[in-house]
């Protein structure tokens, strides 16, 4: 029997910045740092909320993951074991519960798109496997 994902809507609280910081310690992956920041330095990011939208996953009563949308309707995924059911659970509520911001010629596509960190193959895979398009790959100058 597989176990439903519960997203729980960032507002944010106390509990949720501990959260956040609990699984950002456990994350394997990243994009945008090399170094994790101190618990001050998260707490002041969760607070500024920099995102359209963000939520803590949870399965069943276990912790595993966050996702959020971005002003260029990229999706960021972080999440512990994943899964192609918990991949696609998690696409399908992001599609069911949100639009992607209009298009814009040269600043952002009318649609949602996912950022993968090029080192995580095995959501790689999973998005091959559910026939998503690989549009693009990023190279830091």
């Amino acid at each position: 029997m597989t176990i439903k994902l519960h997203y729980e809507n960032i507002i944010p609280n106390q509990k949720q910045i501990d959260d956040l910081y609990k699984l950002l310690l456990e994350r394997e992956f990243s994009i945008s740092h090399h170094t994790i920041p101190t618990k001050e330095e998260h707490q002041k990011f969760v607070i500024n909320f920099p995102y359209l939208a963000w939520y803590i996953i949870r399965k069943g009563n276990d912790l595993c993951g966050s996702v959020y949308i971005q002003n260029d309707n990229s999706i960021g995924i972080n999440f512990n074991k994943l899964t192609l059911e918990d991949v696609e659970d998690i696409i399908s509520f992001i599609k069911a519960n949100h639009k992607p911001l209009n298009a814009i010629k040269s600043v952002r596509r009318g649609e949602f798109l996912i950022n993968v960190p090029s080192n995580n193959e095995e959501l790689i895979v999973i998005l091959h496997q559910l026939k998503k398009k690989e549009i693009q790959k990023t190279f830091i100058l």
